[in-house]
């Protein structure tokens, strides 16, 4: 996952925005005023926002568990 820098037609600044490698192409997920923005590359270019969604919570690393101990004050 990689930070890249994202122009749209809504906005008149370059935005910033997060890019990851999936098998046959790219997501990138843009925050737009408050709601996220999927944008396909290669294979997954045109795909609905909700199928690039689902790929994009499925690329996700997974963190590591919580302590079951966490520190205290």
């Amino acid at each position: 996952m990689e930070r890249i820098p994202v122009r749209t037609r809504e906005s008149k600044v370059t935005l910033s925005a997060w890019r990851t490698q999936v098998e046959n192409g790219a997501i990138v997920l843009i925050d737009i005023a408050g709601r996220s923005v999927y944008r396909g590359e290669g294979a997954l270019l045109g795909a609905s926002q909700e199928k690039l969604a689902e790929a994009w919570q499925a690329a996700i690393p997974k963190t590591a568990p919580e302590p079951d101990n966490p520190p205290l004050g």
